[in-house]
């Protein structure tokens, strides 16, 4: 991959709408398209012989869908960064490819501009959620959900630093970005994302910014 270059595989089964992305996505410094598939499988053997920042993959495809797809990329590298680019806006759906492990979720019908930051924001490892997706999310995802603590036992609570940085995750920020904005090493950085994800007992930085907003841990924060 080239530094400083956000390299990105579009998978849709729709070969005019795959092309349009493209042309868009081409006119934006540092992201340049390597590839373009029509369906999960030939996302999952093009993979196998290249690595990508970020695949930019739809829902519905024959064979694997996005979901599908998705779970099968992350157990071969759990490096990878997905973003799920689709008309289906249902929290069942975005529910279901976030709990796969995507990174974030976008609609098609959202502006160009908007695609060019959530593509950004995930390939720097942070998290994108359009406002539709995380409206619909935040209003039928209880916040337990996900977690496994038992009746009686309350969370640990987060430390300053650990609710610094979790107001900063929850705005789509990398490990990275975060690093710069508190001035500590992104190992240090790594660390409280570890631990704020022990004690909220979630999956991924998605949840634990839904958790965030949804408890007023971050309150006025947007997991974007």
């Amino acid at each position: 991959m080239s530094t400083g270059v956000i390299e990105i595989l579009i998978v849709d089964d729709h070969p005019l709408f795959r092309r349009g992305v493209r042309f868009y996505l081409e006119t934006i410094p540092d992201l340049e398209v390597v590839g373009e598939v029509a369906s999960g499988a030939e996302a999952l053997e093009f993979l196998r012989e290249r690595r990508v920042d970020v695949v930019l993959l739809d829902l519905q495809m024959p064979g694997f869908d996005g979901i599908e797809t998705t779970r099968e990329l992350l157990a071969r590298d759990p490096g990878v960064k997905t973003l799920i680019l689709t008309s289906f806006g249902g929290w069942d759906k975005i529910r279901s490819a976030l709990s796969a492990g995507a990174s974030g979720y976008i609609l098609k019908d959202a502006g160009p501009e908007e695609l060019g930051a959530a593509i950004s924001a995930v390939a720097a490892g942070g998290s994108y959620l359009d406002a539709r997706a995380t409206e619909a999310l935040l209003e039928h995802v209880d916040p337990a959900e996900g977690r496994n603590r038992r009746d009686g036992f309350p969370r640990e609570p987060l430390s300053e630093r650990e609710m610094e940085v979790l107001a900063l995750l929850s705005r789509g920020l990398g490990n990275r970005e975060i690093a710069g904005e508190l001035v500590v090493s992104e190992k240090t950085v790594k660390t409280h994302v570890a631990n704020i994800m022990a004690k909220l007992e979630v999956k991924n930085r998605t949840q634990a910014a839904l958790v965030a907003i949804r408890e007023n841990l971050v309150p006025g924060e947007d997991p974007r």
